[in-house]
């Protein structure tokens, strides 16, 4: 049995969009028996709403850069959380070095509950995402991950380099195109991979990943793994091999 982790937005998505191919190589490799899922920056239940919109089927979801491991289930399988007594500085640098917003994710008990503050942003992130106040964020006392969004990927490029030296013994922070993604320090796409192999009792040389961005490179590093044509260019470098699609790479597998 093999294990296969694919990004989603970039490479699963090809200009918004699941192709049928990809869906067909989907269905092909989830037949011969093999496991398929996405290792993902998103959450949890904004993902798995992409994945019906799409019509895409899985076994597993890495949600929030590893943090979180789903199965069939609205409890995760495992979460690593941060300390929330980083949130007061840490947010306040983001609004004030120009992010959007910050957008903070974490699991209370069997569900995902996220928090949001912007001056920026007309409406909520998410149906189900409340704004609250810098005067408030001490109250929550851990988190899965906090995103935000700067106008340029240069400056997400340079606020990422600095949130990891400011704040890098609590978090780690990934940059993706003009968007950055903080998560508790230690986590990555490939910790939490790596986790899931182990619960699986999958070797490692069973297990496939294919991305397109920076925040992917952990897993492609330690996996020596795949990329798509269309990803950045630092990225395709340090992959095996780059393919057009997922169906190029599952085509080699079956």
């Amino acid at each position: 049995m093999y294990i296969l982790a694919s990004d989603f937005d970039g490479t699963l998505t090809q200009q918004g969009t699941v192709s049928d191919k990809d869906k067909a190589a989907i269905a092909a490799w989830r037949k011969a028996g093999n496991l398929f899922g996405v290792n993902t920056g998103r959450g949890y239940y904004g993902i798995k709403a992409e994945l019906g919109r799409h019509k895409v089927d899985y076994d597993f979801l890495l949600c929030n850069n590893g943090g979180l491991i789903y199965e069939n289930e609205t409890i995760p399988i495992e979460q690593k959380t941060a300390d929330g007594k980083v949130l007061p500085s840490l947010v306040s640098f983001i609004l004030e070095t120009g992010g959007f917003h910050a957008v903070i994710g974490r699991i209370e008990v069997d569900r995902e509950v996220g928090y949001w503050i912007s001056d920026n942003m007309d409406r909520k992130p998410a149906p189900e995402f409340t704004r609250i106040l810098m005067s408030n964020l001490n109250e929550l006392m851990y988190f899965t991950q906090l995103s935000t969004q700067y106008e340029k990927e240069e400056q997400a490029n340079e606020y990422t380099q600095q949130i990891n030296e400011l704040f890098g013994n609590t978090v780690t922070a990934f940059q993706n195109g003009v968007c950055i993604d903080i998560v508790p320090v230690g986590v990555n796409k490939a910790t939490g991979l790596l986790r899931y192999m182990i619960l699986k009792k999958v070797p490692k040389e069973n297990v496939l990943v294919i991305g397109d961005n920076f925040n992917d490179l952990d897993m492609i590093l330690e996996f020596n793994g795949f990329s798509v044509n269309s990803g950045k260019p630092e990225v395709i470098i340090k992959s095996r091999k780059s393919f057009d699609n997922l169906a190029g790479l599952i085509s080699e597998y079956i």
